[in-house]
């Protein structure tokens, strides 16, 4: 077991930087069937990074599947929805304002499946001081004067505590954000050159098992309660194209791993921890919408954090969230309509609930009838 989180983030580091460094040269690859008839799909993250894809090869979902993912490295330089344009990568997942931006830019490419949302147990994030620090819920003033580490901006991780903070009375004016690497936060913190960090699992989790050194003061559930978090899985508009049913395939094996997490959070949470490296017994996991159904309301959200406290690009108020997402390629969906919100989404499906991928006006594939 890794000793000590100071060596725990320093060991992310290198395996962060090493997936920075392979990417430009994986992400000349291209997408197909293998000779077995298998069609691959170029995925944005790399084996040590946690995502439903991970957790389902982890599980073995796409042994005997007719879809598989080639682990490509992430996105850094350029963003993950341009790639997808530019058929570089075919399959990527992230926070929605990202995805908005790039359709009001005009990139070919489309939101097929759901990921993570909010609860109060399982955050998306959490904030973490020093302990004894005088910053908690009921004191958040005192964070003005102060400095808040966190990984990007224009993120999750900048825009919701952003706002949570404003809701409350904090003059943001007051507060220093300072950028750093995911693993460096919590060193910092214990350095005291940051006062409140963001974090997501599994690092969650981590935090967690240490109290004598991090205080949990506050989950993004305060501020955007269970609808938070969405993330999708997005794939370039060619690909689904030219592989519809590879992309349905593909669908269900994450609502299939979607549910299977929540059923199994124990579980799900050491898989995080084996995939990234973290310590097993002090990993958390994320909680996901049930079987991969996207809805209007949870993506409706960025819309609107963004306006409040962000940099929206001029157009995006023109957009809703049909003109980017689709359940046409869920096997679980009756049609390829958004849900309205996750409440209509509670009961888990282990029952396909159409015959083939859905007409969409997001994608045109020839060869589709109407469902009846």
């Amino acid at each position: 077991m890794i000793s000590g989180i100071k060596r725990l983030f320093s060991k992310s580091a290198i395996a962060l930087g090493a997936a920075a460094l392979v990417t430009p040269v994986l992400l000349s690859g291209c997408s197909g069937k293998n000779d077995d008839g298998v069609v691959k799909f170029r995925f944005a993250k790399s084996t040590t990074e946690l995502s439903l894809v991970r957790i389902a090869d982890e599980l073995g979902y796409f042994e005997n599947a007719g879809v598989r993912p080639e682990y490509v490295g992430p996105a850094t330089a350029v963003p993950a929805v341009q790639l997808l344009d530019q058929n570089a990568i075919d399959i990527a997942t992230g926070m929605f304002n990202n995805d908005i931006d790039g359709k009001v830019k005009g990139f070919k490419f489309t939101a097929i499946a759901s990921s993570m949302l909010d609860l109060p147990d399982e955050p998306h994030m959490a904030y973490f001081t020093k302990a004894g620090s005088d910053i908690t819920k009921s004191n958040l003033k005192a964070i003005e004067g102060k400095t808040i580490g966190l990984s990007d901006f224009n993120s999750c991780t900048d825009l919701v505590i952003k706002r949570y903070l404003k809701k409350n009375g904090v003059d943001l004016g007051k507060v220093k954000f300072l950028q750093l690497k995911n693993e460096l936060i919590a060193p910092a913190i214990e350095r005291g050159e940051v006062d409140l960090g963001v974090f997501h699992p599994p690092l969650v989790g981590v935090l967690l098992s240490q109290p004598d050194k991090f205080t949990q003061a506050f989950t993004s559930f305060d501020d955007w309660g269970p609808l938070g978090g969405q993330a999708p899985y997005v794939a370039s508009n060619a690909w689904l194209q030219k592989h519809p049913e590879a992309a349905r395939e593909l669908v269900g094996i994450i609502a299939k791993t979607a549910n299977w997490a929540n059923a199994h959070p124990k579980e799900s949470a050491e898989i995080a921890g084996k995939t990234t490296g973290y310590p097993v017994e002090q990993t958390t996991n994320w909680h996901y919408a049930p079987n991969a159904l996207l809805d209007k309301a949870s993506l409706q959200l960025w819309w609107d954090l963004v306006e409040e406290v962000g940099e929206p690009l001029p157009g995006s108020e023109k957009l809703k969230p049909e003109d980017i997402a689709t359940n046409a390629f869920n096997p679980y969906a009756k049609s390829a309509d958004l849900l309205e919100t996750q409440d209509h989404n509670t009961t888990i499906l282990d029952q396909e609930q159409n015959n083939g991928v859905f007409k969409t006006h997001l994608v045109d594939i020839s060869g589709l009838e109407d469902q009846k």
